[in-house]
């Protein structure tokens, strides 16, 4: 049987941004922006609240992995009813940021230590962005 895990983080998708650069004092310091982290933190709780018995890891070091994310954007409120419907059916797609790779980078590093021991182990990644009824993102990781 393959092993495999499936969660939900509910609530708007924060992609990975660069690492900020601020003068201080004639310093200049890197920084992570302060909602990238709590978006992170949000991610490794969603999971843990998930899977609490499979802490600090659920795969094995050595394992290959196969990682699918499914970002779902709330509809908008603009939307005539057909074209709810359309997005509903995933007849239109939303084409708005953040951009897939993104998405990925922030949940990816935020998993790190928790649901394996490095996202170097994913081989394979497939990120999709839907329209749903409400903001989530829904993270599926497989062993390959």
């Amino acid at each position: 049987m393959e092993h495999y895990l499936k969660f939900n983080i509910l609530g708007k998708v924060k992609a990975k941004q660069s690492v900020k650069f601020a003068n201080i004092g004639g310093y200049t310091r890197k920084y992570t922006p302060a909602d990238v982290k709590s978006y992170a933190n949000w991610v490794r709780l969603c999971f843990q609240n998930a899977y609490p018995d499979n802490l600090p890891s659920a795969f094995p070091h050595d394992v290959p992995l196969r990682m699918k994310i499914n970002a779902y954007f709330a509809i908008p409120k603009s939307f005539s009813k057909k074209k709810r419907e359309t997005a509903l059916c995933f007849g239109i797609r939303p084409t708005v940021k953040p951009d897939c790779d993104n998405i990925s980078k922030n949940i990816c590093d935020a998993l790190n230590g928790i649901a394996f021991p490095d996202d170097k182990q994913i081989v394979s990644l497939e990120v999709n962005k839907y329209y749903g009824e409400v903001d989530k993102v829904e993270v599926i990781i497989h062993e390959d």
